[in-house]
């Protein structure tokens, strides 16, 4: 089986700047992946850093089993898609190196990825036969049939009045996607315009430490919280 590893790693981020180079346990937030994959590179026949980021290109002296491939201007708008990434760095690869069966994709704003989870994501692509998509999910916290609207000062239901008595237990189990990884079929990322095609198979996460995603600044100040709860714990 032949996986190809791509971590997304764009420099302008609209709600927190440079997000890739916070610290978080004494080293930089996308090292974090880095490191991670270097432990885990016997799954991947290569894994590739797509960025725009000079400092970030620049860490190819010190990972130098990867391969930094510098993204083009149009595709390192605010704008940009993920899955427009992937498929431009997919057909590079393709016509450089030849077919793969997979492209399992990494966001570097996921420092507390486990090695575990990979492994989890990895068995259900083989037990799929390599023929669906994986998606990394988890249970939500908060169900939209306790959520509300306000209009002209009232509080609208989501759902219904009613669905404020429903116990948690008798709520419909809902999940989403917490960013953790996304093994994709070259066919799938062809054929379809997201990380997230139809028939994907989920992978489920259980924990709220590793599926933290980090996009502001309270989701850093939690993942730090979170990274030195597990080092004094471990």
């Amino acid at each position: 089986m032949k996986l190809l590893g791509i971590v997304l790693a764009r420099k302008n981020s609209q709600r927190l700047k440079n997000k890739h180079h916070y610290i978080i346990q004494n080293k930089k937030m996308i090292y974090h992946t880095f490191d991670l994959l270097n432990k885990s590179k016997k799954f991947f026949i290569d894994v590739i850093v797509s960025s725009d980021d000079e400092k970030i290109l620049n860490a190819k002296k010190k990972y130098s089993k990867f391969i930094f491939f510098k993204r083009p201007k149009y595709l390192s708008l605010s704008k940009t898609k993920s899955y427009q990434v992937i498929r431009y760095v997919y057909k590079w690869y393709l016509k450089k190196y030849g077919n793969i069966d997979g492209i399992f994709v990494f966001q570097p704003t996921s420092p507390l990825r486990t090695k575990l989870t990979i492994n989890k994501i990895i068995y259900l692509f083989k037990k799929n036969k390599m023929k669906k998509s994986i998606v990394s999910v988890s249970p939500i916290s908060e169900h939209p049939e306790w959520m509300l609207k306000i209009k002209k000062g009232k509080i609208i239901p989501n759902v219904n009045f009613k669905s404020f008595s429903n116990m948690s237990q008798k709520l419909e189990k809902l999940y989403k996607i917490n960013g953790l990884g996304y093994l994709i079929t070259p066919k799938d990322i062809i054929s379809q315009k997201t990380l997230i095609p139809e028939n994907s198979i989920p992978c489920i996460s259980n924990s709220q430490f590793e599926n933290i995603d980090i996009d502001t600044k309270e989701d850093l100040i939690k993942a730090r919280l979170f990274s030195d709860y597990i080092k004094k714990n471990n």
